[in-house]
């Protein structure tokens, strides 16, 4: 090929990149100017709706999808469509509190125009309109039945000095489970999940998790899943009081000298308490048969529910039998 031939050949290449990038620069013109432009672009919401108690209410029929027409330029529209945020959350418990066994809401969008637009964005947002002008929700009470939650099978362990200092409160008092009356009647109790709660040393709560009984029914469902125990809790202080031993023997046993014939028994006692509790409050016992040797092992057979036995002293004593 000629230099003529080449350089024609140049020229030609020359003026197409020419042509393609002018075509590119006139396409990112039109582009940028038709995605500055103000439109009304359909956006598709998942919906949600919140602020009633779905374990004791059944739902029959919820609007599960918000459809508006959001006018913004394309960049913003663009950049919704990329977003992760594509649910509308809407609280209705201001419908809820006279609910009754039945409820049928048809709610207007446009009372909720102002929540719904803080959840959206609202970038390059002129407008925003519903599709729909309602939602609607239908919802069913379920059966219900209360329980007083059984926590027998929790254990409280307290530290040496510390102890039980009245009843242990249950919150919530009563738990209710909500389904179909044929699945709850067959449903007798509700019962804490056994536990042992070591080392109590104050005052204080503990969750407990009940036993999970519903969940061998289809439609049942709890008003809670665990409870707050509450467990008052006293400090305990040790004392001392001297006790006249008593004794019951065999008929042919008539007079009794025990050595000693008092006991010392050592206590704690909680805190609150101290001043409460004098040595009338307790009785130690002796039992003496035609078998009993030489010692006799006595024992506290009357004290204060609120105290703790420690020890006694002497462990063991003597008697001689007066005939």
């Amino acid at each position: 090929m000629d230099t003529q031939g080449k350089s024609s050949i140049r020229q030609r290449i020359r003026q197409s990149r020419a042509f393609i990038f002018s075509l590119i620069a006139i396409s990112a013109i039109w582009l940028v100017s038709s995605m500055s432009d103000q439109k009304t672009y359909r956006e598709h919401y998942k919906l949600s709706l919140v602020g009633y108690d779905n374990r004791k209410y059944a739902t029959l029929l919820s609007d599960s999808i918000l459809t508006l027409d959001v006018t913004s330029n394309g960049f913003h529209a663009f950049s919704r469509g990329l977003g992760k945020n594509h649910s509308i959350s809407l609280n209705l418990s201001d419908k809820m509190q006279k609910a009754g066994k039945n409820i049928q809401l048809s709610l207007e969008v446009e009372d909720y125009i102002d929540v719904i637009r803080k959840q959206i964005d609202m970038r390059g947002v002129t407008s925003v309109k519903a599709v729909n002008n309602t939602i609607n929700l239908s919802l069913a009470q379920r059966e219900s039945k209360a329980f007083v939650p059984i926590i027998d099978d929790v254990i409280f362990q307290f530290d040496a000095m510390s102890g039980l200092c009245g009843n242990p409160e249950i919150k919530p008092d009563t738990v209710f489970l909500y389904g179909s009356r044929t699945e709850l009647d067959q449903i007798d109790a509700i019962y804490a999940m056994p536990q042992t709660i070591k080392n109590i040393r104050v005052e204080g709560r503990y969750r407990v998790k009940l036993q999970p009984v519903w969940k061998d029914f289809a439609d049942v469902y709890p008003s809670v899943e665990s409870i707050l125990i509450h467990i008052p809790v006293d400090t305990f202080i040790e004392k001392n009081v001297t006790v006249p031993i008593t004794f019951t023997a065999a008929k042919s046993i008539k007079r009794v000298q025990l050595y000693p014939s008092e006991i010392k028994v050592n206590y704690l006692v909680p805190k609150r308490l101290y001043g409460n509790f004098s040595s009338d409050d307790f009785q130690v016992s002796v039992t003496l048969d035609d078998d009993s040797s030489s010692y006799l092992t006595p024992v506290v057979t009357r004290f204060p529910a609120d105290v703790r036995i420690k020890n006694m002293s002497p462990q063991k004593i003597q008697y001689i039998i007066i005939k």
